[in-house]
């Protein structure tokens, strides 16, 4: 399960932040983020709720007999 947040929502942790701010890397936009995301995982689905919330889940490789 991968869920995407905005900052008008909720504050992300202090400690993602400051791992974030760490890495040369250039950041990657949610979009990205949850389109990679259903692009590696199979049956994957992905809602998203306006410009401020994305999720996208999957059930693939999961027990039939003990769900999550």
């Amino acid at each position: 399960m991968l869920g995407v947040f905005s900052s008008a929502i909720v504050s992300p942790p202090d400690e993602l932040v400051a791992a974030g701010s760490r890495t040369p890397s250039p950041k990657i936009s949610a979009d990205a983020l949850v389109k990679r995301f259903v692009d590696t995982n199979i049956s994957a689905v992905s809602v998203r709720v306006g410009d401020d919330s994305q999720m996208a889940f999957t059930h693939h490789s999961e027990s039939m007999l003990l769900p999550r």
